[in-house]
């Protein structure tokens, strides 16, 4: 055998070998599904390949883990660094909301419906109410912090009107 012929079969060789790594490197893990809870929190369904295991876990543990993020394919990893990026993006994102605006004639006021992921519960409160909680306030979208402040307003200037009659009218 030739010289070239020895460099030619040891190239194909060492190719031989490389694409055998490739091959061996088998992926681990696989996303089956993705789940968004109440609280805007996801958590992927991941199973383990060639086994009926999953389990739940979030993308950011994922994510912690060099080892276990060795074990997705390459489509996996952009998908979850894609849905990392999505939510250190929605850091502002409301985190309460409001479902339903309605007015009760026992008090007389606008009385919101409004669920507060952290006690995953809906919670009844009036506008003034809603403006003296400077917390729940600051977790509204702009859209329903603004319509609180408007109740609250328009309850205010109606109580006003009311007392100024009052005092009008003689005893």
């Amino acid at each position: 055998m030739t010289k070239r012929h020895r460099s030619i079969v040891a190239y194909f060789t060492r190719l031989l070998r490389q694409f055998r790594k490739v091959q061996q490197k088998r992926d681990i893990f696989r996303i089956v599904d993705m789940e968004q809870g109440r609280g805007g929190k996801y958590k992927l369904v991941v199973q383990i390949v060639g086994k009926n295991i999953t389990y739940k876990i979030t993308p950011e543990e994922i994510l912690a883990d060099d080892k276990m993020l060795e074990g997705f394919s390459r489509q996996d990893v952009r998908n979850l660094t894609y849905l990392a990026c999505q939510i250190k993006a929605e850091p502002n994102a409301p985190k309460s909301r409001i479902l339903v605006q309605e007015f009760c004639d026992n008090y007389n006021r606008m009385m919101f419906s409004i669920s507060r992921p952290d006690d995953e519960a809906v919670v009844m409160k009036s506008a003034s109410e809603i403006s003296l909680d400077k917390d729940l306030l600051a977790e509204l979208s702009q859209e329903d912090a603004h319509m609180v402040g408007y109740t609250t307003a328009t309850e205010q200037m109606l109580e006003e009107q009311k007392l100024k009659e009052r005092l009008k009218t003689p005893s």
